[in-house]
């Protein structure tokens, strides 16, 4: 009767096995279509031998633990391609949107006004005295001076546009941040040496996805199932169950610092009188840190602009009138936020101020590097064009990289319908094959009890 009762055991736990296979399978199935749910499989071991007549007789098979299928390496190339991609994705989006400002064909816009200033001035040289002449060069540089006012505005609005999505992003990355925290210590909780916490797992992972789409970041495996995580330099930001950094955003538009609040740890900076950018998070908050600098840059190109102008005509009129009742642009003002016309832009008209005036329109200018007012702003253009292209590329690179290491890790931890109903079949069989043994079993038992 032993081995029967082994036997009958024997069949009993391989009934129970293939119920929990069938359950985790169906519970793979039932998540097919959730991105961020790893495959889960039952394994079973052998159970240890016990000695008998014939020697050491086997006890079946028992369960080991259920398990996700993951491939780690994969996640952690796979959070890091996805953090590279929104840094530049959002680098091209904040570029592209200056880049509407300053696109024109000569025609509207910055370009067009000044063209139409020079070609005012050019009227006058032909008439120094006709009174519709003055009144056109003095309609171009208002038109010139509310340009460079609108050019600047955009800028300012888009610095602001730029913070305020800043601080929002850190406002999410700081409940992120406390998430993985919590989740950290329900699955420390939760998880023995034989169980393991899976679902707890996969919404730690789906935070995890959504974080590296805001900063960069290392995972390091801890005790109990827990996650550490790490900003490049090695910043901590979740600690075991215990801590989770909390990132603050002070300053003003033209410059802010964030930190880790509780140890004051700068992690990324801008500074707008030295254009200095610093930045340790990357993802779309570093990248906004990043255009931040760049807008920056340009907006101080286009004060350069106003400031040359200014100057250049200031020169002018000192040495044709040395010195002039007033100049054309007023000397106090002098970016492109603030520049406007004197009180008496044209004291004196004469044809010999008309073409020293045309005569800046090509000239080089040393507060623009030898260039010509045009080709300064030429020179502004291209550059936002080329941060716009050089991030449009990095964007698809770092873009198609993250969706390939995606595709991997998805083949590894991804749902098949076809392979879970091919499990489904074969834990099927496996399950009536033991209901079989419990049965047959049981007759066997009842013969040798009524044989006694």
């Amino acid at each position: 009767m032993a081995g029967l009762n082994a036997a009958l055991e024997i069949g009993k736990n391989a009934l129970f096995n293939a119920q929990v296979q069938i359950q985790t399978t169906s519970h793979n199935v039932a998540n097919a279509e959730n991105p961020g749910y790893a495959r889960q499989k039952a394994p079973t071991v052998t159970q240890g031998a016990i000695p008998g007549r014939a020697g050491w007789i086997g006890m079946g098979a028992r369960l080991n633990r259920i398990v996700q299928q993951r491939d780690l390496f994969l996640e952690g190339r796979y959070l890091s391609a996805s953090s590279q991609s929104a840094y530049y994705e959002t680098l091209e989006r904040t570029a592209r949107a200056v880049e509407t400002y300053f696109s024109d064909d000569g025609e509207i816009g910055l370009n067009g006004a000044l063209n139409d200033f020079w070609n005012a001035w050019n009227a006058l040289a032909q008439n120094p005295e006709g009174a519709a002449e003055k009144a056109l060069v003095l309609e171009c540089g208002e038109n010139l001076c509310s340009s460079l006012h609108q050019k600047a505005s955009q800028l300012q609005q888009s610095q602001a546009g730029i913070v305020t999505e800043l601080q929002n992003t850190l406002s999410a990355v700081n409940g992120l941040l406390q998430k993985i925290r919590d989740l950290n210590q329900q699955i420390q909780r939760s998880e023995t040496p034989a169980f393991m916490a899976n679902d707890l797992r996969d919404q730690r992972f789906q935070a995890l996805q959504e974080l590296s789409t805001y900063l960069h970041f290392n995972t390091e495996e801890a005790s109990g199932g827990m996650l550490n995580l790490f900003l490049e330099d090695g910043t901590p930001l979740v600690l075991f169950q215990d801590y989770a950094a909390e990132l603050t955003w002070t300053g003003t538009t033209a410059s802010f610092v964030i930190e880790i609040r509780d140890t004051s740890k700068v992690v990324a900076q801008f500074d707008g009188p030295t254009n200095m950018v610093k930045d340790s998070l990357q993802g779309s908050s570093g990248a906004l840190v990043a255009a931040m600098g760049h807008v920056d840059s340009w907006d101080d190109a286009l004060d350069q602009f106003a400031s040359a102008l200014v100057t250049g005509f200031q020169e002018i009129y000192d040495d044709i009138f040395n010195p002039p009742a007033s100049y054309f642009f007023d000397p106090d003002f002098t970016t492109a936020a603030t520049i406007r016309l004197s009180t008496n832009p044209l004291p004196s008209p004469s044809n010999a101020l008309a073409r020293a005036a045309l005569s800046l329109q090509t000239q080089g200018l040393s507060e623009l590097d030898g260039l010509s007012l045009s080709q300064h702003l030429a020179q502004i253009s291209q550059d936002v064009g080329l941060t716009v292209t050089t991030a449009s590329s990095l964007h698809l690179v770092h873009d198609a990289m993250a969706q390939q290491l995606d595709a991997q890790r998805q083949s590894v931890s991804g749902i098949s319908l076809d392979e879970e109903m091919v499990e489904l079949i074969k834990q099927q069989q496996l399950y009536q094959a033991a209901a079989k043994i419990v049965q047959q079993t049981a007759q066997m038992m009842q013969t040798a009890i009524q044989m006694v």
